[in-house]
């Protein structure tokens, strides 16, 4: 009876092991799930196929991790520990919720998943991805500046980021569209408007005028040359420095 006794404890005491050792529940927005299930799928050995539909879904997760309420990010909500659990559980991410908020799906994870499982479209997107993104995490022509952002005219960064995205557009019109349509108007809006400059006004006339040079029929030039022109008569009217 006492090595029945004893064996039954044992089992019980396996049992508790074994269930403590489970991951703990992922407190996260059903897109959340519904983008891992997606990487899972992806990362089985098969054919290579497009990419979009995880990428398109790790966006949706994004979306919802960022979803403003009550003056804050989603992410900024969660416990100490959900938040922990969801870093290591969020493949293919990057999240911070410290002076700097954010949750980006990570460029070096999508090119090597796209080396494996993608195809020529899908890694030329994400090769061109990673060279755009800097280090931390914000398009190559942007830095921080205080609590803020600003943008890194006269640096030569705007013209071969742009460029480099109009090749993609021009190679792979159907693929990532809406996406690569966001990238480039947010370039366009910015040498459009001219201003939250990290340097002086010199940087951005350079820039403005280097850019208009480089893409000649690009449809922002008319807004371009009214900044221009605006810069050299009344500088004022619109600064070219946010802070």
């Amino acid at each position: 009876m006492m090595m029945k006794t004893t064996r039954f404890a044992a089992l019980i005491l396996m049992a508790s092991a074994t269930a403590s050792a489970s991951p703990p529940p992922l407190n996260a927005p059903p897109s959340v799930t519904a983008y891992l299930d997606q990487v899972a799928a992806t990362e089985k050995p098969g054919p290579k196929m497009s990419l979009e539909p995880v990428y398109n879904a790790a966006l949706a997760a994004q979306n919802d991790l960022m979803i403003i309420n009550n003056n804050q990010a989603w992410i900024e909500g969660l416990s100490d520990a959900d938040f922990t659990t969801l870093q290591s559980r969020l493949k293919g991410f990057v999240i911070s919720r410290g002076l700097e908020i954010f949750a980006d799906p990570d460029p070096k994870f999508f090119r090597a998943l796209a080396e494996k499982r993608g195809e020529p479209a899908d890694l030329a997107f994400f090769t061109q991805m990673e060279k755009s993104i800097a280090p931390d995490y914000l398009p190559t022509y942007v830095r921080t500046q205080g609590r803020g952002v600003c943008i890194r005219y006269g640096e030569d960064l705007m013209v071969p980021y742009y460029a480099g995205w109009l090749e993609y557009q021009r190679q792979s019109p159907a693929r990532y569209k809406d996406k690569v349509t966001e990238l480039l108007t947010n370039v366009e809006d910015a040498v459009g408007l001219g201003t939250c400059a990290c340097g002086e006004i010199e940087s951005v006339q350079n820039e403005l005028k280097g850019f208009a040079t480089r893409f000649p029929t690009s449809a922002v030039n008319g807004k371009i040359r009214d900044r221009i022109e605006q810069l050299d008569k009344d500088p004022s009217k619109l600064p070219v420095n946010c802070t």
